[in-house]
């Protein structure tokens, strides 16, 4: 948008006070860097306006040094007091501004911060879940390999115990085939006989 100087001058020939104007081109959504300079123009023009017709031929600086700034203009108030109440207007409506401002920042960051709070409440869950889990995975580990030693070292005493009753029954199995064996050699030899 541009600077609304004209819109100033023209508020304040309606008889508008400076903090009216200032509210209503905030409403109009001008920003307060806008109205400031849209007031400080209107200022300098209402004064290049006011300056008498001879002292704007003059080239020197003497018009500067003649002017009375304890004057009082024809609206009644003394110059300064003017340009201090619009500049006081000013500069709350600035510092509201940016108070504003900062209002939505720090909004913005406390809400970032419970998103953040949020998520990192959910990874510690998550965080919590895999140790569980790991935790029954390296329970149930151990378990099954004490079952397999177990399972194991049973084995290996059947295996033993195999071992034992072989050794004492192996030598007569093998006796007892062996004459077995002998047998069917002597059957074989008395049916070729015949």
């Amino acid at each position: 948008m541009n600077i609304p100087t004209d819109i100033v001058l023209g508020m304040r020939g309606q008889g508008l006070s400076n903090p009216q104007i200032i509210q209503s081109l905030q409403r109009s959504g001008y920003s307060s860097q806008q109205i400031a300079d849209a007031m400080a123009q209107a200022d300098i023009k209402y004064n290049v306006e006011q300056m008498p017709q001879d002292a704007s031929a003059d080239t020197g600086y003497g018009q500067y040094a003649e002017t009375d700034y304890g004057q009082q203009p024809s609206g009644g108030e003394p110059q300064n007091q003017i340009e201090m109440g619009s500049l006081q207007a000013l500069v709350e409506a600035v510092i509201e501004e940016k108070w504003q401002d900062l209002i939505k920042n720090v909004s913005r960051i406390a809400e970032w911060k419970e998103k953040t709070d949020q998520r990192l409440t959910v990874m510690e869950q998550q965080i919590a879940d895999i140790k569980s889990a790991m935790d029954r995975l390296h329970s149930s580990l151990l378990e099954k390999i004490g079952e397999y030693d177990k399972t194991m070292t049973d084995v290996g005493t059947d295996l033993k115990a195999m071992e034992k009753v072989f050794s004492k029954i192996l030598p007569g199995f093998i006796e007892n085939v062996s004459e077995l064996s002998r047998i069917t050699d002597d059957l074989k030899g008395i049916k070729k006989a015949k």
